[in-house]
């Protein structure tokens, strides 16, 4: 297992949102590599409950959950933690898709995957999600990922 850049008790909150468990366990595999602490749940109302009760740097939520459209999600999360940043991840939109370009214009997400992803990819948007959160969350502007 590598070693952790961040200090003990200090690594960054993460939290997964995706309806696939193999989607999850994969995510948790490729952020904890990366020494950060990972929640993972495959239901969005169980995420807003999270969100509530923790706190987190970034959540990666899946566009398509079963219960709940992840960019209404996403949009609930920002109005009860405003400095987490949100990426999308997803195998239904793509990087042109007009619901992605206005949730990366309205800064709902700071950026967005298309699934399948590829791990660099994954491992980038994190660390760049993390640096927007320690900055204020999504407010200061949109990153867009890969494609």
């Amino acid at each position: 297992m590598p070693v952790s850049r961040f200090k003990l008790g200090k690594r960054p909150h993460i939290l997964v949102v995706d309806d696939e468990p193999d989607m999850c366990w994969a995510l948790e595999n490729i952020l904890s590599s990366e020494g950060y602490q990972i929640t993972t749940t495959t239901c969005g109302k169980e995420a807003l409950d999270l969100v509530g009760e923790m706190s987190f740097r970034v959540v990666f939520i899946d566009a398509k959950l079963s219960d709940l459209d992840g960019l209404e999600l996403a949009a609930l999360i920002r109005q009860q933690s405003p400095r987490t940043s949100i990426v999308l991840i997803s195998g239904y939109y793509y990087q042109e898709d007009k619901a992605i370009n206005e949730g990366l214009e309205k800064n709902l997400f700071v950026g967005f995957i298309s699934k399948p992803f590829d791990l660099e990819e994954v491992r980038l948007m994190a660390r760049q999600a993390v640096k927007r959160a320690r900055k204020g969350g999504n407010a200061d502007g949109p990153h867009s990922g890969g494609g």
